[in-house]
């Protein structure tokens, strides 16, 4: 006698086998899905939202399959919500998450082995030109260092200093990194406090904070003045805005 699971995974029409954080085309009825090619979550959020019947499988058909989307109704990432709204509901998840973690900004327990942890005081380093967050986890009587973790915004992804810290602490601790965290959708509305960047009509690039929002522009900052641009002109490299209330 068939499981649910199996039955679940034949009925459907697209399938995919979720390894780390790679998914993996297991089944295809369509036939738009390589067998075994190799496919990002971005990628798989997208096929969901034009697809029906597609699933998850968490690497064993034997195990609880996830489901993705199962019909026009029911669906995991509702197309109503903006990728704007999805990025700021991510970014204020990864800083309850820092908090929570580091139980409210005093520290972590690390696990040195199967008998003893260390209490680690929680440092980060960030480099908004290299977009990196480092995170140091160090022993409070000690000061050694017992694990680091890196987070590296991709070259066309937008840097937020939130979602950095979420993701370089979790590896230190060798916590699961959430996919929402590595995949947030990219900004599309510029706020106050964002860095953008802008190509002059010279070809020189401009890269500074936006101070002020009017209708259709923004009002950043420029050496002894401030200038005015068209708001369809900046590209958003940082909108972590600690300076605007960025913080818990």
């Amino acid at each position: 006698m068939k499981n649910v699971n199996q039955t679940v995974v034949e009925n459907a029409n697209t399938v995919f086998e979720k390894k780390d954080d790679k998914y993996f085309g297991y089944k295809s009825r369509f036939g738009d899905i390589v067998i075994g090619g190799a496919y990002s979550y971005r990628f798989v959020v997208h096929y969901a939202k034009t697809n029906q019947d597609v699933i998850i499988m968490p690497g064993d058909v034997n195990t609880v399959t996830t489901p993705v989307c199962t019909t026009l109704e029911e669906r995991l990432w509702k197309p109503e919500k903006s990728a704007q709204a999805r990025r700021e509901e991510i970014v204020k998840q990864a800083k309850a998450d820092v908090w929570e973690l580091t139980k409210n900004g005093d520290g972590v327990r690390y696990k040195l082995d199967a008998f003893y942890h260390a209490s680690c005081e929680v440092e980060f380093v960030v480099n908004r030109h290299k977009r990196t967050v480092v995170v140091l986890l160090k022993g409070i009587r000690t000061r050694e260092v017992y694990a680091r973790g890196i987070a590296k915004a991709a070259s066309d992804d937008c840097f937020n200093v939130h979602i950095g810290k979420a993701i370089a602490l979790r590896r230190a601790l060798d916590l699961t990194v959430p996919d929402e965290y590595l995949n947030a959708p990219q900004p599309t509305e510029v706020r106050v406090g964002d860095v953008i960047e802008v190509t002059l009509d010279s070809g020189e690039i401009e890269k500074k904070p936006v101070i002020s929002l009017k209708a259709g522009s923004l009002n950043a900052h420029l050496p002894g003045r401030i200038i005015q641009y068209p708001s369809h002109y900046a590209k958003i490299i940082d909108d972590s805005r600690e300076e605007v209330g960025g913080g818990r």
